[in-house]
């Protein structure tokens, strides 16, 4: 997916839904290290909206620490 496909997803639909579900702004969204959550446009308007939530960070290569990651072993085997 490309940054700005992303980026129009995350201001279209998560910024809303997460002040839907977090009125008093005291959400956090968690994304991972694909490419376009990390794109420069990505971060920039995350900065621009830290106020609203709060953005998890995500360390590099770690499988362990993502759930999905056993979901697909499992489904593998």
């Amino acid at each position: 997916m490309k940054a700005v496909n992303y980026l129009n997803i995350i201001a279209d639909q998560l910024h809303l839904y997460m002040a839907f579900v977090f009125p008093t702004r005291n959400g956090i969204f968690q994304k991972d290290n694909a490419p376009c959550h990390k794109a420069r446009i990505v971060l920039e308007w995350f900065e621009e909206h830290t106020d609203e939530f709060h953005l998890m960070s995500w360390p590099p290569n770690s499988p362990d620490l993502n759930p999905m990651e056993h979901i697909w072993d499992v489904m593998e085997r």
